[in-house]
C-alpha cells in the first residue's frame, strides 16, 4: 500500500484506482512525484517553483505550457535492472573496504571537533590570558560563545552545500570537489586557530573557530550524501554503525591527541611550543582520510538540471521539508539526545575540577579514563546496534540506548566518587555508539534519496547545534547555580552536577519525540535476511 504526501492511501498496483480521486501522484523515495501514465510509472527529473525542467537524456519528455504552475521532464523510475531498488537505493553490495572508505572522512571531522571541544577550548578559556581559572563564573559561557559563534555558520553552510552538491556535475563527481576544497580551507584556518591559541587571544580564536566551521561544513554537507548514494538497503545498518564507530573513534583520538600535546609532552619535554603539535596532528588525520575518500569512494556527476547555482542553494531551505513530519520529529529527537550526550564532552574537565576537587592538569589527565570508557563502550556497541536494528527495527534499539544514557546521566549527577564517573561513562558510551549509528540509519530510511545531500545537511543542524546548546545551557545552569549557592559549601560542585540532571531531562524529551516518528517498512528492499558486505 502506498500513501500520498497527506497520508491518504493509494493503490498497491500501477493502474489501480486510488482511494482519493484527487490523488493522482505517488511519492517515491527520491523525493519526486511519479505520475501514473498509461500504466507505466515515470519519474520527474526535477521540478521547481515556477522553473523549467532540463531535457531528459532518456527521452519521453513532457513539459508544461507557460500557463501551468510548473514544468517537468519525465525519466524512467529506477529499477533493480538499473542498479537501484524501488526505494531508490543501489542494489549492489559494497565490500568491507568500500564501507570503511565511505566512513573514513567522518573520523577526521570528529577528531577535529573532539580535540577542540574536550581540551583545546577549555584550556584556552582557563588560560591566564583569558579567564585564568575554570572556577570563574563566566567560564561556562566563554566556552558557549566559542562554539556558538562557529556553529551558527555551520547551520547555514552544511545544508546549503549539501543541496548544491546534489546537482553538481564534474568529472570528479558531485561530492568530491567540495571535500577537496573544504579540506584545503581547513588547513589554513587550523593555522589561524593555532596562532590564536598560542597567544591566548580569545576573540581571534573565536573567529578562527567560526572559519573552521565554515570550511569543515563546506565539505561535510556534501560528504553526508554518500551513504544514501552508495549503500544498499541491506547494508545501511552496518554502514551507519561504522559511521557511529568513526564518530566515537574520533572523539577518542581527538582528545587523546590534545591531552598528549597540550598536557603531557610540554611537561615531559619542558618545551611548551610542542602544544602546537595538536593542530598539525589534526591536519594529518584530515588529509589522510580525505585522500582515502577521494581515491577509493566512487562518485558520479548529478543528472543534468536547469537550476542555477543560486536556485540550488535556495532549494536547501524550501518549506516543503516541513511536510515530512517523521523527518521533523526525528530532527527534534536527535537534537535533544545529542545535546544531552555532548554535555559530558563539553564540561568533563570543569566537572572534575569542581565536583571532584581536581587541579586543572589532573582533571585533563583524569578525564582520559572517562573518554576511554565512553569510546570503548561506544565502539563495541555501534556496529552490533546497527545490525540488530536491521532485524528488530530502529526505534526499539534507540529506546534502549536512550534509557542507558539516562542512567549514566543520573550516576554523574549523584555519584560521590570518581570511580562512579568512569562507571557512568559505560552506559553513556553504549548510548552514544548505538544512537549515532541507528539514528543515522533511520534518517537515511526516511529521506528522499535524490536529495540526500540536502536532507542529511539539514539533519545535521541538530548535530551542529547540540554542542553550542549544551555549552550555553550548561553555562547558564552553572552561572545561576553558582550565584544562588555562592555562600553554600561546594556550590560550584553542585552547579556542575546540575548539568547532568538537565542531561537526563533532555534524553527523556528525545525519547518522547521519537515516539512520533513512524518507522518505514524496509521489507521490500531489505528482505528477511541481512546481507553481509561483498568480498573486496
Amino acid at each position: 500500500m502506498v500513501a500520498d504526501r497527506h497520508g491518504h492511501h493509494l493503490g498497491t498496483h500501477v493502474g489501480e484506482e486510488p482511494c482519493r480521486q484527487e490523488a493522482t501522484e505517488i511519492r517515491v523515495a527520491q523525493g519526486r512525484r511519479k505520475p501514473l501514465r498509461h500504466g507505466v510509472p515515470t519519474l520527474p527529473q526535477w521540478h521547481h517553483r515556477g522553473g523549467s525542467a532540463a531535457s531528459s537524456r532518456s527521452g519521453g519528455a513532457s513539459v508544461s505550457s507557460p500557463g501551468e504552475r510548473r514544468a517537468h521532464v519525465d525519466i524512467p523510475a529506477p529499477t533493480a535492472d538499473q542498479g537501484r531498488d524501488e526505494l531508490g537505493r543501489p542494489t549492489a553490495p559494497l565490500s568491507w573496504w568500500r564501507l570503511l572508505a565511505v566512513t573514513a572522512y567522518w573520523l577526521a571531522i570528529t577528531v577535529l571537533w573532539g580535540a577542540f571541544t574536550f581540551s583545546v577550548i577549555p584550556r584556552l578559556v582557563e588560560s591566564k590570558g583569558v579567564l585564568g581559572s575554570s572556577t570563574h563564573p563566566l567560564a561556562g559561557l566563554a566556552i558557549g560563545v566559542v562554539t556558538t559563534a562557529g556553529v551558527l555558520i555551520a547551520i547555514l553552510v552544511q545544508p546549503t552545500m549539501g543541496a548544491i552538491s546534489d546537482y553538481t556535475r564534474t568529472r570528479l563527481g558531485r561530492r568530491k570537489p567540495y571535500i577537496l576544497a573544504g579540506t584545503a580551507m581547513d588547513l589554513i584556518f587550523l593555522s589561524l586557530a593555532a596562532l590564536a591559541f598560542w597567544n591566548q587571544a580569545y576573540w581571534p580564536f573565536v573567529g578562527a573557530v567560526a572559519l573552521l566551521q565554515f570550511s569543515s561544513n563546506f565539505a561535510q554537507g556534501p560528504y553526508q550524501g554518500y551513504v544514501p548514494d552508495l549503500v544498499p538497503a541491506k547494508q545501511v545498518g552496518v554502514a551507519s554503525g561504522l559511521l557511529g564507530a568513526a564518530n566515537i573513534a574520533g572523539n577518542l583520538l581527538g582528545p587523546g591527541l590534545a591531552i598528549l600535546f597540550i598536557v603531557v609532552l610540554p611537561d615531559q619535554l619542558h618545551f611548551p611550543q610542542v602544544a602546537l603539535g595538536v593542530f598539525a596532528a589534526i591536519a594529518l588525520v584530515e588529509v589522510t582520510t580525505m585522500l582515502i575518500t577521494v581515491i577509493w569512494v566512487p562518485d558520479h556527476p548529478a543528472p543534468e538540471s536547469s537550476l542555477s547555482l543560486v536556485e540550488r542553494a535556495k532549494s536547501a531551505w524550501g518549506t516543503d521539508i516541513l511536510q515530512h513530519r517523521d523527518y521533523v520529529w526525528l530532527l527534534v529527537s536527535r537534537l535533544f539526545v545529542l545535546t544531552a550526550l555532548v554535555s559530558l564532552q563539553a564540561f568533563a574537565v570543569f566537572f572534575l575540577e569542581n565536583a571532584h576537587g581536581m587541579s586543572p592538569n589532573d582533571a585533563q589527565r583524569m578525564q582520559f579514563p572517562v573518554i576511554i570508557a565512553v569510546a570503548i563502550s561506544a565502539l563495541l556497541a555501534a556496529v552490533p546496534g546497527g545490525y540488530i536494528s536491521s532485524r528488530v527495527g530502529r526505534k526499539p534499539v534507540l529506546y534502549v540506548a536512550i534509557a542507558l544514557g539516562l542512567l549514566g546521566a543520573l550516576m554523574l549527577a549523584f555519584g560521590p566518587a570518581y570511580w562512579m564517573v568512569v562507571a557512568a561513562a559505560v552506559p553513556i558510551g553504549v548510548c552514544s555508539g548505538v544512537f549515532l549509528g541507528v539514528d543515522w540509519a533511520l534518517m537515511t530510511d526516511i529521506i528522499p534519496k535524490a536529495e540526500s545531500g540536502r536532507y542529511m545537511g539539514i539533519s545535521n543542524i541538530a548535530v551542529a547545534s547540540a554542542g553550542p546548546i549544551a555549552s550555553t545551557v550548561g553555562g547558564i545552569v552553572v552561572f545561576v547555580a553558582v550565584t544562588v549557592l555562592a555562600n553554600a559549601a561546594g556550590g560550584p560542585g553542585l552547579a556542575y552536577r546540575a548539568i547532568f540532571v538537565v542531561m537526563a531531562l533532555e534524553l527523556a524529551i528525545g525519547a518522547w519525540a521519537l515516539r512520533h516518528v513512524h518507522e518505514p517498512n524496509r521489507a521490500r528492499s531489505v528482505g528477511a535476511a541481512i546481507e553481509a558486505p561483498a568480498e573486496a
